[in-house]
């Protein structure tokens, strides 16, 4: 099982839309009923609005200045060891939950892996690879050594492999 951090830290000229951090919290509800996700935090900046979503979400809310802050403190608040690491504003599409149930029994459960965003562009359609990261399920003590927020940075800290399924944007 895992518990999901959402990340919600966008820059402040332009923050996530609240319905874009809501939708990305519904794309995991599937995972919840399957039994693959079974607790949520919400990380973000303080003053967004984002008690509500929490609240209506039935997820802990984690409000800090900087999303590395914000995600030390998640991990603190997170109950299970394996996170599922995701930006807000992204969703999992269909078939994240059967992918991540067969990792988990048949593959090695500390390695990380990467979800990436659905190809997009002529470019990340020819290279799925170079789509940008927009999960990451590792560890807690994995996490905390990495010391970044940064999904990129993250993935090849890790030595992240990919995970067939994908992301979509929610805005």
């Amino acid at each position: 099982m895992l518990t999901a951090l959402l990340l919600a830290h966008g820059p402040s000229a332009a923050p996530l839309r609240r319905d874009a951090i809501a939708r990305s919290l519904a794309s995991l509800v599937e995972s919840c009923v399957q039994g693959l996700v079974a607790d949520a935090v919400l990380i973000g900046a303080p003053q967004r609005g984002l008690e509500t979503i929490a609240d209506e979400a039935g997820c802990a809310l984690v409000e800090t200045a900087s999303a590395e802050e914000g995600l030390a403190q998640g991990l603190d608040v997170a109950r299970r060891d394996h996170i599922l690491l995701l930006s807000a504003g992204s969703a999992v599409e269909r078939g994240f939950v059967d992918e991540i149930d067969d990792v988990f029994a048949y593959g090695a459960r500390d390695r990380a892996l990467v979800l990436r965003l659905a190809p997009h562009s002529f470019w990340t359609r020819l290279a799925p690879g170079f789509s940008e990261p927009v999960g990451i399920i590792a560890t807690k003590s994995a996490l905390r050594a990495a010391a970044t927020a940064d999904l990129a940075r993250l993935a090849k800290k890790l030595g992240c492999a990919e995970l067939a399924c994908r992301a979509r944007r929610t805005f």
